[in-house]
């Protein structure tokens, strides 16, 4: 699987003369993985070294001059701390964006987006912003460009699969971007849900979706809104669910491991576009079937099995 601190990052996608910098970045803090840093790099500059915008910002990662004699350190050991040095610019990108991360990630579960967009939101619109909002602030400018990364992010990772042991990643790396957020939400189209009972992710058609679970399949079929849905039982009444499939792949009562395609991704049913609808249910009880159990929020429920996005 690679360092997870990378963030499963694609080095080949990187510019050679700054891969090694952009790995290192990787390794500052988990929150903030190194295709995080790539992806607001590709943003702010283009990857121009020598970038300086009509405000005065500068170099690839766009310092402005008083946030840089805070940050700035000479980590080349050049001699010169420098916003146009690579090496210490994109150092310096990678601390503020953990301090950032860890000053709003206590919005994380209850806002439904995750670390990363939270701190990209933190950079844009800052830190009080998203804690005025308890999440992503209702800023065109700041969701624009949250949604702009999180794109730009995934051309920057490998298709890799995260297992572990009996949990695993829903889609591969490169498409686990997340979108809409489990609980209350402004229904994003007509018949869509109010209060979103799973974590979406932007797939595209077509992605293979991949057991979260090792279990049984006690659901394969089509329900109203969902579309062609799935749900395996994990065992000690948890669920998980992958709903609006191109094309389902397993059937009911069908052995599966974390990690086993199950199907592709679609837009079927109730939605705004292609994407998975991920959903975790506890409490379910034992040949329950159908939408049996309770549903809470999928993302700090896979972070206790190790499993993040």
């Amino acid at each position: 699987m690679g360092n997870p601190l990378l963030g499963n990052l694609d080095s080949a996608k990187i510019p050679a003369e700054y891969r090694k910098f952009i790995e290192a970045a990787g390794t500052v803090c988990a929150e903030v993985p190194a295709a995080a840093i790539a992806a607001q790099i590709q943003q702010e500059s283009g990857w121009n070294s020598k970038a300086t915008s009509p405000v005065g910002a500068q170099g690839l990662t766009q310092f402005m001059p008083g946030t840089w004699a805070t940050l700035g350190r000479d980590v080349d050991g050049n001699g010169v701390a420098s916003p146009f040095d690579p090496a210490d610019a994109i150092d310096a990108q990678a601390r503020y964006m953990c301090q950032l991360a860890g000053s709003v990630k206590r919005y994380a579960v209850q806002g439904g987006s995750s670390v990363i967009e939270l701190a990209w939101a933190a950079y844009n619109a800052g830190p009080g912003a998203v804690a005025q909002y308890g999440g992503i602030p209702p800023y065109a400018e700041t969701q624009n460009y949250v949604a702009t990364l999180r794109s730009t992010m995934s051309t920057f990772l490998g298709d890799v699969v995260k297992v572990g042991g009996k949990w695993g990643a829903p889609l591969a790396a490169s498409h686990l971007i997340p979108t809409s957020g489990f609980g209350p939400r402004g229904s994003p189209c007509g018949g869509c849900s109010s209060n979103h009972q799973g974590q979406d992710f932007g797939a595209p058609d077509g992605a293979p979706i991949y057991a979260a679970c090792s279990g049984i399949v006690d659901f394969a079929g089509q329900m109203s809104g969902y579309g062609n849905i799935t749900f395996i039982n994990c065992g000690g009444g948890v669920r998980t669910g992958y709903a609006h499939q191109s094309a389902i792949g397993v059937r009911v009562g069908q052995k599966v491991t974390a990690g086993t395609e199950i199907g592709k991704v679609g837009a079927t049913g109730v939605g705004t576009g292609a994407h998975l609808h991920f959903e975790v249910r506890t409490g379910a009880p034992a040949g329950g079937g159908g939408l049996s159990g309770t549903p809470v929020s999928p993302t700090p429920f896979m972070r206790e099995q190790g499993i993040t996005w």
